[in-house]
């Protein structure tokens, strides 16, 4: 019987190591399973944070192509804008001058008698 015993002993302390290293060998790869969860989840807000900046970015991209084309439609108001306040440039002088002049003589004239001097005498020569 102790012959049968030490065996069961020895058993038994072979199991407990086997145990001892199972169960290390299992807290090792619940670490490593926590570090690569870790890593996952890291990865993954890495990955969201990443596809909104892009969306953001693509965004601004689209907001800017619509100001660039407007902007180009806008350019042919802009040149003949230009034209007209050339041409306008040559009698502007001449039209500051005549209506300061106006502005002096009538000044003193009623209201409404200024309004008829201006619509019958004044505007046609500014046209």
């Amino acid at each position: 019987k102790r012959l049968a015993l030490a065996q069961a002993n020895s058993d038994l302390a072979s199991a407990r190591e086997k145990l001892r290293v199972i169960k290390a060998k299992v807290a090792d790869l619940e670490a490593t399973l926590a570090k690569c969860q870790a890593e996952f989840e890291q990865a993954t807000s890495e990955k969201l944070r990443c596809q909104q900046e892009a969306e953001s970015t693509a965004k601004t991209i689209e907001l800017a192509n619509r100001l660039v084309g407007g902007l180009a439609s806008e350019n042919v108001r802009w040149a003949d804008s230009i034209n007209e306040y050339k041409e306008n440039e040559k009698t502007l002088p001449g039209d500051v001058l005549m209506i300061t002049a106006f502005v002096s003589y009538v000044g003193s004239f009623t209201k409404r008698y200024r309004t008829d001097l201006f619509e019958t005498h004044l505007t046609p020569f500014l046209k």
